[in-house]
């Protein structure tokens, strides 16, 4: 919803990049690439977290599951702990 946000103020304002350089006193195209830049900055920073947050669950699930099936003895011997004396496949 907030990606969104920039495009939908320069659909009521389409002079707002022209107006804002102009009293910046910077040229156009410099504000229009700075902005553009800062705008797949933040894009790609909150796309870094979500994966972020989404790693760290699927560790945590791994983990429950591990010991789910350790509890439920179903993990396979050469995984189970002191399994590191058994002959390798």
């Amino acid at each position: 919803m907030l990606i969104g946000l920039p495009f939908v103020g320069l659909a009521f304002w389409p002079n707002g990049v022209g107006w804002i350089a102009e009293n910046l006193r910077i040229q156009y195209n410099t504000l229009a690439l700075i902005c553009v830049s800062v705008f797949l900055f933040l894009v790609v920073f909150e796309l870094l977290t979500i994966v972020s947050v989404q790693d760290q669950k699927i560790t945590a699930l791994a983990q429950l599951v591990a010991i789910l099936m350790e509890k439920q003895k179903l993990a396979e011997p050469e995984h189970r702990p002191g399994a590191a004396d058994a002959p390798a496949p």
